[in-house]
């Protein structure tokens, strides 16, 4: 029933938006909100919360005995969803549950914006961070399979910023290089001086459709609710979006390699 509610509000909220001319990034800008998040509305797909329906529906021109129908609408889909639903719903902690999401994914796109991704870690690199278990040469392993895609956004931050001395940084650079070539990954990075369309407060891996890999300082979390997946997904689209790649991306990570001789000796 709340999907059905979604759906069609969702309908309508793209076909006024439409009638009035307006971008998908307009209307987000005029309601205070992510683009992604007018495009998982229109969509018919949940959203944080129905406070962010509401801003799409009053940023709107529509008649107020429809933007008061469709908020009762929006409130009550939300209010049915929410039923019997716990708070931790689709969040696990389980040990080893993110290894068994991350080798079961066909389709992996993950964002760092201050470390260097656990599955393009060199060794050494990994041993500077105090890698666990969980992460560095066990996670790299599954770049060896050919029958999956990996794609991965970094900031130029992310490859500014080391463990320890920063002595496995020119290696760690020359590896990500390397990575780059295979036809099964694409690595990109978001250059310093660009903003960014979305703040993610911390690094995060979108598996398939089925669950987002998010660590924390002690333990990586697992979200599997479609609501958390599609969330981190629109995100991780938004990143790549301003991204670089190919040559721009080479010549990034080779401009870093060339500053950090100042620091590193």
């Amino acid at each position: 029933m709340a999907d059905q509610v979604l759906m069609e509000l969702g309908d309508r909220l793209r076909v006024a938006r439409k009638v009035e001319g307006s971008s998908g990034a307009v209307l987000a800008s005029r309601a205070g909100v992510t683009q992604p998040t007018v495009s998982r509305v229109e969509n018919g797909q949940r959203v944080s919360s129905v406070e962010a329906v509401e801003r799409l529906i009053a940023a709107l021109p529509l008649p107020p005995e429809e933007a008061e129908r469709l908020t009762s609408m929006a409130r009550e889909a939300y209010a049915l969803a929410s039923e019997g639903k716990r708070v931790d719903s689709g969040v696990s902690l389980v040990p080893d549950a993110a290894r068994k999401l991350f080798t079961a994914a066909s389709r992996v796109r993950g964002f760092q914006s201050a470390t260097i991704p656990a599955p393009l870690r060199s060794s050494e690199y990994a041993a500077a961070a105090g890698a666990d278990s969980d992460s560095g040469a066990d996670w790299a392993k599954n770049l060896d399979d050919a029958g999956k895609s990996f794609e991965f956004v970094v900031t130029e931050s992310a490859l500014r910023t080391w463990p320890g001395s920063g002595e496995s940084m020119p290696a760690q650079l020359e590896h990500l290089l390397t990575l780059a070539q295979r036809p099964n990954v694409s690595l990109t990075v978001i250059p310093w001086g660009v903003g960014l369309p979305v703040m993610p407060p911390h690094g995060f891996t979108v598996c398939d459709e089925s669950g987002v890999l998010v660590e924390t300082f002690t333990a990586t979390m697992t979200l599997t609710g479609s609501e958390h997946v599609a969330a981190y997904r629109d995100a991780f689209e938004a990143l790549a979006a301003v991204a670089v790649t190919g040559d721009e991306f080479r010549r990034v990570v080779e401009d870093v390699a060339a500053d950090l001789t100042r620091f590193i000796q």
